[in-house]
């Protein structure tokens, strides 16, 4: 049982950090594609904010804003949970498709919510799978692009928020 004790905060956007168990081959293309549904499905079921994502081969990334009396814990639970039921049938296994524990920081104020948004979208860049930031599908940063076309196409639309003045620089 871990000893970490997750804050029972809301109210506040969180960068989260979840990885697929040890041994396990990367999620599919086909994977990322369900496990953007599930984000969505799962968004507007429990009514949080999803402010921007990157779904790696062995890991993912989020900026998660879950409204009170929702956690971030339960957020996880049920993403991890649900895709872990729809996967495991598809690659012949049963177990934890996801590793227990998930990192998790809440975002202090704006300029770290705009570094955890960059960092996220130049992980497929720094893992060496494209070139520019804007040639990987599965994140959110094409939906942050000036032109509208770009944004239609982009696999899942975010949630802007306006930063609160707690998150003023």
């Amino acid at each position: 049982m871990s000893n970490v004790h997750r804050l029972r905060d809301s109210e506040r956007i969180f960068f989260i950090t979840a990885n697929l168990s040890k041994n396990l081959s990367h999620l599919t293309e086909a994977e990322f594609a369900g496990l953007l549904h599930i984000f969505d499905s799962t968004r507007r079921r429990l009514g949080f904010l999803l402010c921007g994502y990157v779904l790696m081969p062995e890991h993912w990334h989020a900026l998660i804003f879950p409204h009170y009396p929702l956690t971030i814990s339960r957020v996880l639970q049920d993403v991890k949970s649900i895709s872990g039921r729809r996967f495991n049938p598809r690659r012949g296994r049963k177990g934890a498709l996801w590793q227990h524990q998930f990192w998790d920081r809440f975002v202090r104020h704006g300029q770290e919510f705009r570094d955890r948004l960059e960092y996220m979208h130049r992980n497929p860049v720094t893992a060496g799978l494209v070139k520019r930031v804007e040639d990987w599908r599965w994140s959110s940063c094409n939906n942050f692009a000036l032109d509208h076309s770009v944004v239609a196409n982009c696999p899942m639309q975010i949630d802007y928020v306006e930063l609160p003045d707690s998150y003023r620089a």
